[in-house]
Parts: C-alpha cells; structure tokens; sequence
C-alpha cells in the first residue's frame, strides 16, 4: 500500500457534515439514500471465534479439506497455485450461510517466463526448465512434441538447473529479497523444493555442474563457489577472494575433482582438486559465458565474439572469431557442439569447435537463449525468453520444433449479495482482497493473517449476520483477488458494474487485527473534497459512537491505496478501514510471519463490530417484519347445545366467506353463512336446522370456514 494522506480528528469531520447529509447524500453516482438506525444489538452478534477459525484457516494455522485432501494453506499469493484451495473454502463456506456465490473470472497476467536453466534426464527421459521467478516446467522427451506441465516453484530467483547421476535435481539461484546465493534440491521430478546449501560468502549463483555421484560444484557472482565430496549431503563455501570476486558465468568438468569456470571478464579457472587450489588463464578482453568437455580431451567455450576450443585437456586454448553474443554451449560428441546466445542465432560445429556455421533457418526467432540442455543422442534442447525448442541433429537431417510459453493466468473475484427489502435497485459493498503476498517467497509463504485474512474474516461475519437481517436496500458482498498485484481484481469488478443500479457506497476492509497500542486506533482513509466519502466515515463515527465501541477513529484524506481506489475511479463514495498508517501496521507486513498469533483479538473483534454497524446504516436495518394478519374462528357459544348457537370470526382483511357444517364422515350437513365480509369481528347465529329442512341430530360436528385467505374449522356438540 501506498500513502500519501493528510490525517484528521473524525469528530472535526462528522461535526463539519449535516445531520441532513448524513441520512441523505447524493453524488455523481449515487442517488440520495436514507440511512437506519437499528438494534445496537447488532454489534453483539459478532463471534470472535469465528472471526479466529476464518483466518486460521486461511493463514495456515488450521488445515482444511478441499475434495477429500487435507490442505494447509501457507500462501495465497495471486499467481501461486494454493489460491484456489483458499478460493474452495470461501466458497464452501458462503454456501454454508445460505448465499449462492458468483465467480467472476478476468485476466490477472499473461505471464511471458524468462527461462533460465535447462536439465534433462536420459534415465527417465524428461526435460525441465525454469524461469528467472522460479517455476519450473516439465515435459516429456519421448512424446512427439512435449506438452509441458508446471510442475513446482523453487521459490527463488532460478539461474541454472541441473539433474544429477541419481536424478535428483538442483537449482543455482539467487534467494529472495537479497543478494545472496543458494542451492535447491528437489527428489520428486521438480515438484517440492528445499534450500540445501546457502552461506555469508555465497551471492548469487549462476551455475552449477555434478562430474560424478560424489564430487560436484557450484559457482556465481563475486567469486562465489561451493563444492560437495558427498553427492550433495554437504556443501562447503571457497573464500569469493581466492577468485577475486570475478562473476563466474558457466562451469564443466572433464575428471575427478577437475572443474572449469569462466568469467564475465574473459578469465578462464581451474582447480583439478575440488578447488583446494586454482589456476587462472585470461583468454579474452570480453566476456566469457559458457563452456563444456566431452570426455577429459576435447572442450569448447563461447563469449562475446568468440569461441575457444581444446583437444588436449585444456592445456592449450584456440581462438575463434564468431560474430555471435554466445551465452550457452553444449557438446553431443567431441565433433559435434551447439551455441546459441542473444538475438536468438543457433550456431553449430562439426569438428569439435575449429570451424562454426549457422545451424539453419529451422529454429530461427529472435529468443534469447540462456540455456542448452542435450540428451546425448543428437537432440538439444534449448531455452531463452518465453521459447523452447528443441533440436535433432543428426547425418541425415537437421530439425527444430519450437514451444512458446503464454500462461494466461486468471483471477477470479468472489461476489454474493443479500437482497433489499424495499430499495432493491439500490446497493451498498462492503468488500475485502483474499489474495495475499510477502517480500520473501510469495509462491510458498505468505500467510497474509493480517493482510488481509481479517478482511475477509470480517466480511464474512457481516454476510452471516446480514443474512437473518431484513435490510432496506441490498448488500453487495465482494472478495477480490489480485489486491497486492495491483488491485486488478477490484478494478475490474467496478469496470463492469450494472449502470442501471444505484450504488451508495462501499466499506472496505483492509488489515484490522493488529494495534499495541493501549488505547485501540484505527484509520478510517477516504478522499478530500468528496462528501460521499465523508458521509461513510461519518456514518461509521457514529455507529462506533452509538454502539459504545472502544475504539478511536481519525480520518485520513488522501490515497491509501487498497480496494477502496476502484472504487473512487468509477465515481462511487467508498472508505477503507485499516489499523493504522504505513508506520503503524503490523511490523509482520507482507512477511512468512504475518501469521495468526501475532494478531491482537480484542482489536480485531472490535473493528468488525465497527464494521458491522457501519454496515447496518448503511444498509437499513429494518425491525422484523410482523407475522401477516390471519383470520381467526372462535369457539360456538354456547357449546354443548340444544336449540341454537352462535359462530363468530374475524377477518383481517376483506373476503368471501363460506361457513359449513359436516359431520365426522365429512359429510356437508348445514350451511351456515356465505358472503363477502368486511375486516373485523362477525357473528353468524345458527338455529340447528340442516339442509334437509330438519333439526341436526346429536352427535359430534365441525364448523368449517374457508375463505381466499385461509381455513379454519371448530368441534361443535349438539345434545338433543
């Protein structure tokens, strides 16, 4: 969120509004509406617990059951895949109050990866690779054309990827909201990842290359190297000075222990002891990016302008001028190798480095490539941008398949409504974001406890209360996604909002569960100038007033940027409640550690009760509707009797009635009255004689009296 405000005593505000104002505004959007005043009962009915189980569930405290799978929700990060859970349980739980919700689905990004790193397994065929934001895709090799799958989010800014002899999988990254490095591992195909090595020496890490099941190294920017002996188990840092803080760009090996690096200041290193020690050649006054042994002879790197090339084991280096900005290489045999760079240009040998061609117009497309990957069998695999392709080369032909990346992902809004009792085509919002963010690792930790689990939380009790309510005109009822990614859910939502609907207001509801303060305070945040929102914090004053709310209120005028702002660009009033200034917010603010036990309750209960009973006038509380008037049919007096009786009724409303006698069989034995009657008390006396002409005989009867707005029917005697 952003600031930029001006704070005020909201007593000032609300003195400064007309009482006439208050119950009556109109603006560009809004038609003039009367506000209630109702049962300052209302506020009591907000549940703390419930208030707690909501953000429990949607922090990660609680797990939850989502299609008979148990799920803990650690993030609801809008590009992340757990949203959906988050976004099942909200709707299960609507549903559970009784409203039928609405999904409104809109294009929350078009996400164009940038792929980084390439590996591939010859043990079970497959291919993986991974965008500079850390999701990683997987295909098939064996297919045809593979079709890629998200298969897992390292949660961490992925460099380079590498499948190991026991086909595990590692990452070279850079750890979030820093600059330092680390390695992941993931044993599932790419699907779980965890951090393995990480150290104070260790910046980013941009390459990363296993000789064997034992001896492998890892290496980056400012010199930074680590080395395991041990397959992976352990992993130890080199002092950055030892290779004096260059940028090491590519990594090979061609033996036991024996590992090569570039730089991107033209040096080349080697250590043929695990990097116990090293010796460093310049080969070029540029950049070098890339490099690669097949068997311990024959080796090429690539750069800037340039490629290099040994049949010796690296003891002697020759140049090769190539108008090409190279950034990967990858050898199949020692004839044939790849290179490919910026600008997209796919280069080839045939003679293990010495002579270099263009590859052809198969693959042509102006992609950056970062990355090759080779299966051993004349095929390459190639990723750069949003593009992969791969490559078969062998005698007889040479060809390219290609598989652009556009992964179209949708956010999707949650609406439901409560309908007015009386001002249907008048709607007020009271709305909240349940997406959620931190500045670590979104993808997999972001619980949003405060931001804005107890939004939403709050939201609900009001739909729950709200529900057994009769309002006087309709409450709209909306969870945005996309909040944190730049209110896109919200924004959205207003573009397309009914132009033939009257819309009053909005109430929005952002971060209300953290104050350590002595005294709780809020902000209330609307805009300058504008009445409409002025008369909605000014409704809210009140109702923390009348209900007896222990909680302080100031006015904020300016752009605190939360849902409320859609709001504003449409031309409809709306306020933002939250627990303070930027300052004065949970010090866990888009953090892994804004979970639910850093909340205060009785703050947050107390904000949903100020946010019920703004809620409350600016729906209407109605008092509950009276039973509809019935007609009544009174007991025959006297009753047992011999000669006559009389039968009185009452009516509320005007109708026709029929009055008949029938025995215990249902037989119609008398009439006794037929007629339109007015509202009120009626007698009708009967004398005992039937249809037939003659006196009823003893016996058990029933009165019957129908009518269009109802029956009734009495146990008569007659004794002779």
């Amino acid at each position: 969120m952003k600031f930029s405000a001006f704070r005020l005593d909201l007593r000032a505000v609300c003195f400064a509004i007309p009482l006439a104002v208050i119950l009556s505004f109109q603006s560009s959007y809004a038609a003039p509406g009367r506000f209630g005043a109702p049962d300052s009962a209302i506020v009591d009915e907000i549940d703390r617990t419930n208030l707690l189980r909501i953000v429990g569930k949607l922090s990660g405290a609680d797990t939850i059951r989502i299609d008979g799978d148990t799920v803990q929700i650690m993030t609801r990060y809008a590009l992340g895949p757990q949203i959906a859970s988050a976004r099942s349980y909200l709707l299960r739980e609507i549903r559970a109050m009784g409203y039928e919700p609405a999904v409104q689905s809109f294009i929350l990004a078009v996400a164009t990866p940038d792929l980084t790193g390439t590996a591939f397994s010859a043990v079970d065929q497959r291919f993986w690779t991974a965008d500079a934001e850390g999701q990683v895709y997987r295909a098939s090799a064996s297919e045809a054309w593979p079709q890629f799958e998200k298969c897992g989010n390292v949660g961490a800014f992925v460099y380079d990827l590498e499948c190991d002899t026991q086909g595990r999988l590692w990452a070279a990254c850079r750890l979030p909201g820093s600059a330092s490095g680390g390695l992941f591992l993931s044993t599932n195909g790419g699907e779980t990842w965890s951090l393995s090595a990480s150290s104070s020496f260790t910046y980013a890490l941009g390459a990363i290359t296993f000789e064997d099941a034992v001896f492998g190294m890892a290496a980056g920017s400012n010199g930074s190297v680590m080395r395991t002996g041990d397959g992976g188990e352990t992993w130890w840092p080199i002092d950055p000075q030892i290779l004096g803080y260059e940028t090491l760009m590519g990594s090979a090996t061609n033996g036991a222990m024996h590992f090569w690096f570039v730089t991107d200041s033209g040096a080349l290193y080697e250590t043929l002891d695990l990097g116990g020690t090293w010796s460093r050649r310049s080969l070029l006054n540029g950049r070098l990016a890339g490099i690669d042994f097949h068997g311990e002879s024959t080796g090429v790197i690539v750069g800037s302008q340039r490629a290099f090339y040994t049949k010796d084991a690296g003891t002697n280096w020759t140049a090769i001028s190539v108008p090409a900005e190279f950034t990967a290489v990858r050898m199949i045999d020692s004839l044939r190798v790849l290179a490919s760079g910026t600008g997209g240009d796919i280069w080839c040998s045939e003679d293990g480095g010495a002579g270099w061609a263009r590859f052809g117009t198969e693959c042509s497309a102006a992609a950056d490539v970062w990355s090759i990957a080779a299966e051993g069998n004349g095929r390459f695999w190639l990723a750069g941008r949003d593009l992969v392709r791969r490559l078969t080369w062998d005698a007889a032909i040479k060809q390219c398949e290609a598989h652009q990346f556009a992964d179209t992902i949708w956010g999707r809004n949650i609406s439901f409504r409560h309908e007015g009792a009386r001002e249907t085509d008048e709607r007020v919002f009271l709305t909240a974001h349940y997406d959620s963010y931190s500045g670590q690792s979104p993808y997999e930790c972001a619980p949003g406890a405060d931001d804005n689990a107890t939004g939403v939380a709050a939201l609900m009790e009001c739909a729950r209360i709200l529900r057994a309510k009769r309002t006087e005109r309709s409450v709209e009822f909306v969870l945005f996604d996309g909040e944190e990614l730049g209110l896109k859910g919200s924004r959205h939502y207003t573009r397309l909002l009914d132009t033939g609907v009257v819309y009053q207001g909005a109430l929005n509801l952002d971060m209300l569960g953290y104050d350590p303060n002595e005294v709780m305070t809020a902000v209330i945040s609307g805009r300058a100038g504008k009445a409409g929102d002025s008369t909605i914090a000014a409704l809210m004053a009140s109702a923390i007033d009348s209900f007896g709310l222990p909680l302080v209120t100031s006015y904020l005028q300016g752009n605190l940027t939360s849902d409320q702002v859609a709001f504003w660009e449409v031309g409809i009033p709306a306020v933002l409640l939250i627990e303070g200034t930027r300052l004065e917010l949970t010090p866990r603010y888009h953090s892994c550690y804004d979970v639910l036990g850093e909340l205060t309750p009785d703050f947050f209960e107390t904000c949903a009760k100020a946010a019920i009973g703004t809620m409350a006038l600016l729906a209407g509380v109605l008092p509950p509707e009276a039973a509809p008037p019935r007609l009544a049919l009174h007991q025959n007096y006297p009753n047992p009797f011999n000669a006559g009786t009389v039968v009185s009724y009452e009516l509320p409303v005007p109708a026709t009635v029929e009055i008949a006698l029938y025995d215990v069989s249902g037989r119609r034995v008398a009439s006794i009255a037929r007629g339109r009657k007015e509202p009120g008390r009626h007698e009708e006396r009967w004398d005992g004689i039937g249809d037939s002409g003659r006196r009823v005989p003893s016996g058990v009867y029933f009165v019957h009296l129908r009518s269009e707005i109802g029956e009734a029917a009495r146990k008569i005697i007659i004794i002779r």
